[in-house]
């Protein structure tokens, strides 16, 4: 049986207007990310690393080509089915982590079912829950600045899969925390992915604790995207 991707990127290019200028950020991406891979891109800083993932996931549009989630063009769906899709399917980790500094580890978390029709019980629930897995059941009502940067990570972590996403897209995902943290997240996120049979792209200027875990490795250099064979040639 044929195998079907859950995000397919055909021909996606980019270019911003700087002070009268236009910059090509995107030439052409092509990418198809199947059903428990991990896909790794590599690239150097204003390589198009960010633009390509604020693109992968529906956050900012391409100037031409087409994205498909399952089956579904972004091109098709309207701005609220595109947030409503983005929150519900597919889960995104920060660098930067994005936590709201004045909310608990469990108000961050709950964040993300914001809009899910679940009760306030229901959501503490979830919420506990996934906090609890993430070895946090005793920092729910600690604010970020009460966390180590490890734990800021896991929380954003929980908070990217507490909707049980399809697809999960992380940005230097262990980036910020020592090698031990890095393989605990990478295992908590390498066991969800193949568990629920989901994807993972993550996008990284340097070494990914992972990277030998990685079904196919890409670089992009000058926007465009070279799997790792290419690079090599």
């Amino acid at each position: 049986m044929e195998r079907v991707p859950i995000l397919k990127c055909s021909n996606i290019t980019k270019s911003f207007r700087v002070r009268g200028k236009t910059i090509r950020v995107l030439h052409g991406a092509e990418l198809d990310v199947y059903p428990g891979e991990l896909i790794v891109i590599k690239g150097r800083s204003g390589e198009g690393k960010s633009v390509l993932q604020w693109i992968l996931s529906g956050i900012d549009t391409p100037d031409s080509g087409e994205i498909l989630f399952e089956g579904v063009s972004y091109s098709k769906l309207s701005g609220e089915e595109m947030s409503t899709l983005r929150r519900e399917r597919i889960g995104l980790i920060f660098q930067n982590f994005n936590l709201i500094e004045s909310w608990t580890a469990m108000e961050n978390v709950e964040s993300a079912l914001l809009n899910s029709g679940l009760s306030p019980e229901e959501k503490r629930e979830k919420a506990v829950s996934i906090l609890e897995k993430m070895d946090l059941g005793h920092r729910l009502d600690n604010l970020p600045v009460e966390l180590s940067v490890g734990q800021q990570q896991r929380v954003a972590i929980a908070r990217a899969l507490i909707n049980e996403p399809s697809l999960i897209i992380a940005d230097e995902p262990t980036g910020s925390v020592d090698d031990e943290t890095a393989g605990e997240m990478l295992t908590i996120l390498l066991s969800y992915v193949k568990d629920r049979n989901s994807a993972m792209v993550v996008t990284t200027h340097g070494h990914f604790t992972g990277e030998h875990l990685a079904d196919r490795i890409y670089s992009i250099k000058e926007g465009r995207l070279y799997s790792a064979t290419q690079v090599q040639a």
